[in-house]
């Protein structure tokens, strides 16, 4: 019996349940993406939902990761703070390798509140991302007309906007100027 990565097998069923959605992804579906075998993903995971409850937690790993990068990669090159929250919106719609829109959003939207832990577990998620939005604006709380907080809760409303907007398809160029005209409007920039 080959033992699979555990990381690789949870992004493959990521993916399947962004591209087709909770309820339209079969356990088949799964086993097909994973490359187990019924046994080894029942022996694992015990059930559709367990995976996905998985699957979130391998996103949030995966979204921290290429914030840092992002975020790290961002400063080096002194861009202003604006444009590193812009595109620290814009990161999860950005990915070719991930389908258009957010997972998170995607799932709220589909399962709402039909499970109460999925969906703490999402809000979990989505507090991990405004708290990092409120760490880049903390140094720029003084100039910003409105609290840090009330900031980043407005730049997340403006993510949850562009993942619409991602889900119609625009390019990439059309998703950025979104993002970076909603964030000057709200930290004043304009």
């Amino acid at each position: 019996m080959v033992v699979k990565d555990a990381s690789v097998v949870e992004t493959a069923m990521m993916i399947q349940f962004w591209q087709r959605g909770y309820y339209q992804t079969t356990v088949d579906d799964l086993l097909t993406v994973s490359q187990l075998s019924r046994t080894q993903f029942y022996r694992q995971y015990h059930s559709k939902r367990v995976a996905l409850r998985r699957s979130l937690e391998r996103y949030q790993i995966t979204l921290d990761e290429q914030l840092d990068q992002l975020i790290q990669r961002e400063w080096a090159r002194q861009t202003p703070l604006p444009a590193l929250i812009a595109a620290c919106l814009r990161l999860p719609f950005q990915s070719e390798r991930w389908p258009a829109g957010c997972l998170m959003v995607n799932l709220m939207a589909e399962i709402g509140s039909q499970d109460a832990s999925l969906m703490a577990q999402l809000q979990t998620i989505y507090a991990d991302l405004q708290t990092r939005l409120v760490g880049l604006l903390s140094p720029q709380a003084k100039t910003l007309p409105t609290t840090v907080a009330e900031a980043a809760a407005s730049l997340m409303q403006v993510r949850s906007g562009i993942q619409l907007l991602a889900k119609q398809d625009p390019s990439g160029a059309q998703l950025k100027q979104q993002a970076q005209t909603s964030v000057n409007l709200i930290m004043g920039a304009v």
